[in-house]
């Protein structure tokens, strides 16, 4: 019996010492809307290469603002994962070097957005219910007069056009979906893009 147990005993602390050790967060700094923003990310952690681009690590290793543009984005939109962040890209301000929030749109090598527009994105809705609504498919038969992409690999229903035609596009669904387009997100501009994704919408407008 003491055979036993001590064999036992050896093979747990066997155990212990074969699971390595959890690896120390990277600390690194963010410039957003002025300010300093500390921040932490794992750089050991899977599909690492997938969100970082080797320019993009020289680039940190020397600049300014050293987080990775997916830990930011990460920051930004603590509610989606990698994947349903696919759609934004971060947008930069030139005057204040410094990331101002994120857009609709295709990033370049620093994950910013390509196309230079001040339009910011906010979350718009509190539950899931208008999210749900914008991306059934009933629903998205029905939009007039507004341009609609599916981003399959995301998930998302990108919604663009006038913010007449977003509000026509968004009454016509009714219920959680009608009242986004009365939130000041959607009424703050004359272009405006919805994005329905991850169970949450978000407006983006100047």
């Amino acid at each position: 019996m003491r055979i036993t147990i001590f064999a036992l005993t050896l093979s747990a602390a066997a155990a212990c010492l074969a699971v390595p050790a959890a690896a120390d967060p990277v600390l690194c700094v963010a410039r957003v809307n002025g300010t300093d923003m500390p921040l932490a990310y794992d750089k050991e952690e899977d599909g690492l290469s997938a969100n970082y681009s080797l320019r993009e690590t020289i680039f940190t290793a020397w600049g300014r603002d050293t987080c990775p543009s997916y830990v930011v984005m990460r920051a930004l939109t603590p509610e989606l994962s990698d994947e349903q962040r696919q759609p934004f890209c971060l947008q930069h301000d030139k005057a204040s070097d410094s990331i101002i929030g994120y857009d609709v749109g295709d990033r370049d090598a620093y994950g910013r957005c390509k196309a230079r527009r001040k339009a910011v994105c906010q979350r718009v809705n509190q539950t899931r219910d208008a999210a749900l609504a914008i991306t059934g498919g009933a629903a998205r038969r029905t939009f007039q007069g507004v341009e609609t992409v599916n981003n399959n690999a995301a998930g998302a229903v990108v919604m663009t056009g006038t913010k007449a035609m977003i509000g026509q596009a968004l009454g016509s669904i009714g219920g959680a979906a009608a009242g986004v387009a009365s939130s000041p997100a959607v009424l703050a501009g004359a272009a405006v893009t919805v994005v329905a994704v991850g169970g949450a919408v978000y407006a983006c407008s100047e």
